[in-house]
């Protein structure tokens, strides 16, 4: 696989550049919420840019407020990166210029950061096997292309499932359903299972074909 890095190695703006109105305020805004909730400190040697000392949180801060926020800040990075290639060739008539100095201000701020498994809350656990299953089907997803020949539904959910003995600390089981091509969680109750045909939705189940599915029958009695 594949991984863009984003701002990782780019150490700041060169020239000044255009954004829309309440572009700046809104980055230093959303730095500066990050900071203080995971309680995160910068540091600086010398003449490089500051950064911050660990994306760790501060001790206190829970796993779904580290999940929450980890998850947001993410989004908004790949979305500051994907817009600046947007207002370079298409600038903004009136707005915000944002000079390097500027830049510099909020630059330490656009850096990833990487929840550790033992800390992933459920939700935090969908959303990077949901990632994880779109790239596996081919479909770049987060920055990550899979490099490969796209595996099919039923490949991919098999992937998920093993990695969900280390890592489905809340036992949601996630699988893809028949005829389906995205994850869905028995826990919250997506689909049932079904000895004869796996995992299936209410739909599937209603309408299915097999001699004496036991599900069919089961719905059947229901409705």
């Amino acid at each position: 696989m594949s991984y863009h890095t984003f701002f990782a190695f780019v150490a700041g703006l060169k020239d000044p550049m255009q954004a829309p109105p309440g572009t700046l305020q809104k980055i230093r805004d959303h730095v500066a919420h990050v900071e203080e909730t995971l309680g995160y400190q910068t540091e600086q040697y010398l003449d490089n840019p500051k950064q911050w000392r660990t994306t760790n949180p501060a001790a206190g801060v829970t796993d779904e407020v580290f999940c929450e926020v980890a998850d947001d800040h993410n989004r908004f990075v790949r979305w500051f990166y994907n817009r600046l290639s947007e207002w370079h060739f298409n600038p903004p008539a009136d707005g915000d210029t944002i000079t390097p100095e500027d830049a510099a201000t909020f630059w330490h701020g656009l850096q990833l950061i990487d929840v550790p498994a033992e800390r992933w809350t459920k939700e935090y656990y969908r959303a990077r096997m949901e990632t994880l299953y779109e790239v596996m089907r081919g479909r770049e997803c987060d920055g990550i292309t899979f490099d490969t020949k796209a595996l099919t539904p039923r490949q991919a959910a098999g992937v998920i499932i093993l990695f969900s003995e280390f890592l489905d600390h809340d036992d949601i089981r996630l699988d893809v359903p028949v005829d389906c091509d995205s994850l869905a969680s028995s826990y919250d109750g997506e689909y049932s299972w079904c000895e004869k045909c796996g995992a299936v939705t209410y739909e599937h189940a209603a309408v299915c074909r097999k001699r004496k599915c036991p599900l069919r029958d089961e719905f059947g009695r229901e409705g």
